[in-house]
């Protein structure tokens, strides 16, 4: 049996299909829909509103364009899981159309990730904290892995994807762990901005970057676990400082592109 959605208000929209997308919307919102639900068929939906089925598929258009439900072909109609990925998506490109460059995202990376680390530090459960070693222990698995396995090659697009998911679920249990809804929400399309980075060629080994790497994530981790919020802000605003070299390299760089880097990586600074 199909769910009939709850009417919060009286739509007031110009049209059918936009009382009808509203009122589905003010459903999904309500909860009555939860992300992966499929909603009533388009002949049960045009029956429960005394509309067309045009007028029903007009309404799904519309609320798909807002990212809140997508069509399956030969399945239905669905809720979608978040909105958060299309937001991030739609960001990138606007950035991208106002011609932003890397180092806007880093330096704007630089003013937030310090304060949702504090907040973390004031706010973090210890479930939270073990859910985030967890996560960085298996981020740095997979770029262990990766980074051994291609140290001397191009990574592959699937593998890159594999690794930078790995990582920003892991980034992601920051934002989580402050327990701040907006921040929670925010977390995955900032770091959808956010691209790898390539520093000149070194004599530094693939063990050391790997040590590198998780020195630096095991650092955050140890600032947000001393529950010490202005030492957890301090501690991780100096560990993403950056040479001179670094950021003129990502002003050239335009949003979304990996960063070359032209000078050795420090070392004391994280490789990506």
């Amino acid at each position: 049996m199909s769910k009939k959605p709850r009417f919060s208000k009286t739509a007031k929209k110009s049209t059918l299909a936009e009382q009808v997308a509203e009122t589905i919307r003010e459903a999904i919102v309500a909860g009555d829909w939860r992300g992966g639900e499929a909603l009533p068929t388009e002949p049960e939906l045009a029956e429960q509103f005394g509309v067309s089925r045009a007028v029903v598929r007009d309404a799904t258009r519309m609320l798909a364009a807002q990212g809140l439900v997508e069509a399956k072909h030969g399945k239905g109609v669905f809720v979608t899981g978040s909105q958060t990925g299309a937001f991030g998506d739609a960001l990138l490109l606007a950035l991208r159309r106002n011609q932003a460059a890397a180092w806007d995202v880093e330096q704007f990376e630089q003013m937030v990730f310090p304060e949702v680390c504090a907040l973390a530090a004031a706010q973090a459960s210890d479930s939270d904290l073990a859910e985030m070693q967890n996560l960085f222990s298996q981020s740095m698995d997979v770029f262990a892995e990766v980074t051994r396995q291609y140290w001397d090659d191009d990574v592959p697009p699937a593998e890159h994807d594999r690794m930078r998911d790995a990582h920003r679920e892991a980034v992601v249990a920051v934002f989580k762990a402050a327990h701040n809804r907006v921040w929670e929400l925010l977390a995955e399309p900032l770091l959808k901005l956010r691209e790898m980075r390539t520093w000149a060629a070194t004599e530094i080994t693939v063990d050391r970057v790997i040590a590198l790497e998780k020195a630096y994530w095991d650092e955050v981790l140890a600032a947000i676990a001393t529950r010490d919020p202005d030492q957890a802000r301090d501690r991780v605003a100096k560990l993403m400082e950056l040479p001179p070299e670094a950021v003129e390299a990502m002003k050239r760089t335009p949003v979304g592109e990996v960063v070359d880097i032209p000078i050795p990586m420090p070392r004391s600074q994280k490789p990506a």
